[in-house]
């Protein structure tokens, strides 16, 4: 009996912990939360009122725009606004052609907007932050614009310009707004990046750290470096741009990335040489990683400070200085070529340091110009376009068969969640959370207009109930638990209230706009959960076979690409597929990842050799012309290619023998094992997980 007394009052105690602790966002927000709420709250009562005077036709649309740009970041929101304003006007002049092409044709006219909305969401995977927001953007603008003129073409401008100019006029309010809230911003945003640096240069020192001590789940947290390096390269636009045009720091630190990303690369084909060679208990290579020991240790320390970055850079200029020595003065080959593809990494290091003195002390008159690629995925393009498509089909079937008086609001909002879903890496997450803040929209909404709002006659008293409401939803924007839930609160909610200067929503309007609202997300999520439907251990093995394909054309392709674009779009794929293993806790993604990061190290070795290849004319350079068209003939990755590299090896090492102070012949050794490492590894990889 004691014991159930107990179970009884301890459970309800901790039922009651886990519900304050997940609203504690609502009831004890922080500081930068509840500016970010007030901000964005006046942004919207300001669009508001002015759309009302203005007399617009759908003020709310001015509402939603302010909580659409609306993002925590001020760099979020400027680069926001800038692309729905460009998607808008594409959508606007889309909807006013689809209109004038296919008057009174409905069976034209909704494949054609499907299409359309196909096309839009095919182009946004290919794009990165909101410049795909802006494809997206096009798309369900078109289709919101049509469908509201598909019953009156004659005004199929008058209302572009409409949704025009309440969009143009969220933007304006929400950018004023932000402007009045931000106080040192260039200094706080260059402070944001010289701290994301600083952490990427930490999580190097622990990687590097694994790297020289051999550790066997090196590639793993290689993997996760990767991820780290696609959210920071993301995520580095934004303050750049806080930091305004003049400043060329964004390009700088993606530079950082690009060196520390071909780095690790470039020693993942070398980790473990050491200890498969059985020389780890050589007093040379001892020293030598006693002395990358050290320089882990300074990286863990380091702050980008001038001082500090002097001190480093001078550092692993001396390393690179000693590595050099080494690999010209000894006599054991294997050595020689351990030190040279060290003093490489040295030299990639020694840039990356350059370039972060670069961001912390500006050159004058700087004009530096950086771009890291990122991988375009053509199927989940396509899968994209095609659901998107789908779900516009589906729903003007609806609304044809049906001849719901609501269906055309029904698919406005099916294009406009559709386009939203279209932009991510995996469709499926956050359906459910968007449709909760859809549910939570038409219950806030539903309590303004039918107990609230008829009895309320001046806008002041309006915008002050209106204001408690969209209050909340900035908390609950702010909050990352919350944030998705919050996206479809803040977009659809003022939609649902359809406020006007002399209107006023009964029952059955507000009824069926929440029954079309949140059907249509309803209908969104089952498209992009049953069409099609992503999964994570198809594309891992997608990414395989391209990664794969993509190697015999890096040996033959008459004009190679860079490293740095190599390397950008490894460590996207690497990212993304981190990214999803730990979204769906899939533990047997290991095996994928390593293999995924060996053929990257693959990759940057080819194209490191045809570099070499370029750079010197040598008897060895046919030997590499050779090898190159073997391997696109055999593929690298198969044990005749594996062979193939071994004789070309031989021969390199022949002739270094005949020229034992060629430094050049060292590094296309260090490149060939690379390559020969990397793919055996990759092939006994291949066949653990098969056996």
């Amino acid at each position: 009996m004691c014991f159930l007394y107990s179970a009884s009052t301890t459970l309800p105690r901790f039922a009651w912990q886990a519900c304050r602790d997940r609203l504690r966002w609502l009831y004890c927000p922080s500081l930068p939360a509840i500016g970010f709420a007030a901000r964005n709250t006046l942004a919207s009562l300001i669009a508001l009122a002015a759309a009302l005077w203005m007399e617009l036709d759908s003020p709310q649309w001015a509402v939603a725009t302010v909580w659409s740009v609306a993002q925590v970041r001020r760099g979020e929101s400027m680069s926001k606004a800038r692309w729905r304003i460009v998607g808008t006007l594409a959508g606007a002049v889309a909807a006013v052609v689809f209109i004038a092409a296919f008057p009174q044709q409905a069976w034209l006219f909704f494949p054609a907007v499907a299409a359309w909305i196909g096309l839009c969401s095919f182009l946004a995977t290919f794009s990165v932050n909101f410049r795909s927001y802006a494809f997206v953007l096009s798309g369900y603008t078109c289709s919101i614009i049509a469908v509201a003129a598909a019953s009156q073409p004659d005004n199929v401008f008058f209302i572009a310009v409409s949704r025009a100019t309440y969009i143009v006029l969220g933007v304006v309010c929400e950018a004023a707004m932000a402007l009045l809230f931000a106080h040192n911003l260039a200094s706080r945003a260059r402070a944001t990046m010289l701290a994301r640096v600083e952490d990427v240069l930490h999580r190097l020192a622990s990687l590097l750290r694994e790297i020289v001590l051999y550790d066997r789940e090196t590639l793993i947290h290689a993997g996760e470096f990767s991820d780290v390096m696609v959210s920071v390269h993301h995520g580095i636009e934004f303050p750049a741009i806080e930091m305004g045009r003049h400043s060329h720091a964004g390009d700088h630190a993606r530079a950082v990335f690009a060196n520390i990303s071909i780095m690790v690369t470039r020693l993942v084909g070398l980790s473990g040489s050491m200890e498969r060679a059985e020389l780890s208990k050589d007093p040379l290579l001892v020293d030598t990683r006693g002395r990358l020991l050290q320089l882990c240790d300074r990286l863990v320390s380091c702050r980008l400070q001038r001082n500090m970055l002097d001190t480093l850079l001078r550092h692993v200029t001396q390393l690179h200085a000693l590595f050099q020595d080494r690999a010209r003065s000894e006599n054991d080959e294997t050595r020689r070529i351990t030190h040279s593809v060290l003093c490489d990494a040295m030299a990639d290091l020694a840039t990356a340091i350059t370039h972060c003195q670069a961001i912390f002390m500006p050159p004058p008159h700087d004009r530096f110009r950086f771009r890291l690629p990122g991988h375009r995925d053509l199927r989940l393009a396509f899968h994209n376009g095609l659901r998107g498509a789908i779900a516009i089909v589906g729903a003007g079937m609806i609304y044809e068969v049906t001849a719901w008086p609501g269906g055309m609001g029904f698919i406005a909002i099916t294009t406009l969640v559709c386009g939203l879903f279209a932009t991510r890496e995996n469709p499926v997450v956050g359906t459910s959370r968007f449709l909760s803040g859809a549910i939570w929209s038409a219950v806030a909404a539903g309590c303004l207009d039918l107990w609230i709002i008829p009895y309320l006659a001046d806008y002041e008293v309006l915008a002050l109930v209106l204001g408690v409401f969209l209050f909340v939803g900035g908390l609950a924007k702010y909050n990352p638990a919350t944030a998705g839930a919050a996206a479809a609160y803040g977009l659809l909610m003022p939609n649902l209230l359809m406020p006007g200067n002399q209107l006023r929503v009964d029952e059955v309007t507000f009824l069926n706009a929440a029954l079309h609202t949140v059907l249509a997300v309803g209908l969104s999520l089952l498209v992009f959960r049953l069409v099609l439907p992503f999964d994570a251990r198809n594309e891992r093995g997608r990414y395989g076979r391209h990664i794969r394909v993509e190697l015999r054309g890096l040996c033959v392709m008459p004009l190679p690409p860079l490293p740095q674009w190599w390397i950008g779009a490894s460590v996207d794929r690497i990212g993304r597929l981190v990214r999803h293993a730990a979204r769906t806790s899939d533990h047997t993604a290991a095996g994928d990842i390593r293999q995924t990061l060996l053929l990257s190290a693959v990759g940057l070795n080819i194209l490191l050799l045809r570099q070499l290849k370029r750079e010197q004319r040598h008897e060895a350079s046919q030997t590499l012309t050779l090898l190159m068209r073997a391997l696109a003939r055999y593929r690298p990755i198969s044990r005749r290619g594996i062979a193939m590299i071994s004789v070309a090896r031989r021969r390199v090492l022949l002739m270094l023998r005949r020229e034992p102070d060629n430094l050049w012949l060292l590094r296309v050794l260090g490149c060939l094992d690379g390559i020969g490492r990397a793919a055996s590894d990759c092939v006994t990889e291949n066949r653990t997980s098969q056996e």
